[in-house]
């Protein structure tokens, strides 16, 4: 019998803008931004290259990131350079009681405008109106990350990046590991699934990171 083999990567997103500048909505790219959606910091998106460099030699397939801002423009980032789409999914956002009603991501044609790499093609497991209810705490989003999680799965084969924010990743070791973890901002936790079964091989790792202090986990 034939053993199946394969990593899952998963990020979270790096600094964002509004962690560190309450007047963030002010400036000007932050144009038809929701306070939902901040976009990654300059710091944020230095992490994020260094991010980058850490994947280059990475035999990665698919990529799929939450379609806020700062999911987007760190999975970009991330992959520039190395031939692969960013595949905007919404069952990766952020836990929705932290969100407004309805979620501030933006639609995929407009997503693509911004960010180059977005695949319009990607049919994803959710849709900004088909997310379900969550009550208000970080593990909520448990079950719509499982769901979306199996389905991706299911559907496509090779390595994977995820990239998403503190309380789904938080869902995602739980679901993987058994405990709900919460991991610091630009840091990757590795995953590996053999013949089905899924064991977390690291978490929260910060080792390509040149500045590690107040990565905000969680």
């Amino acid at each position: 019998m034939t053993s199946s083999h394969r990593t899952i990567w998963v990020v979270r997103h790096a600094e964002r803008e509004d962690n560190i500048n309450r007047n963030w909505r002010s400036l000007p790219n932050a144009s038809g931004l929701t306070s939902d959606n901040s976009m990654l910091s300059e710091r944020g998106r230095s992490q994020a290259k260094e991010c980058a460099a850490r994947f280059r030699n990475a035999n990665i397939a698919h990529v799929f990131a939450s379609p806020f801002d700062r999911t987007i423009e760190t999975a970009s980032i991330i992959v520039a350079g190395k031939n692969l789409s960013v595949k905007p999914e919404p069952g990766l956002c952020e836990a929705l009681y932290l969100c407004e009603k309805p979620v501030g991501f933006w639609e995929t044609k407009d997503l693509k405008e911004k960010y180059p790499l977005v695949d319009t093609d990607y049919i994803p497991v959710y849709s900004k109106h088909t997310l379900p209810k969550e009550g208000c705490s970080d593990d909520a989003c448990l079950s719509r990350v499982r769901n979306t999680l199996n389905r991706l799965m299911e559907k496509y084969d090779g390595d994977f990046l995820l990239v998403s924010h503190g309380a789904p990743i938080g869902a995602i070791h739980e679901i993987w590991s058994g405990n709900f973890t919460y991991v610091g901002q630009a840091t990757v936790s590795k995953f590996v699934e053999t013949n089905g079964k899924v064991r977390m091989e690291f978490s929260n790792d910060a080792s390509h990171l040149s500045d590690k202090r107040n990565l905000r986990p969680w």
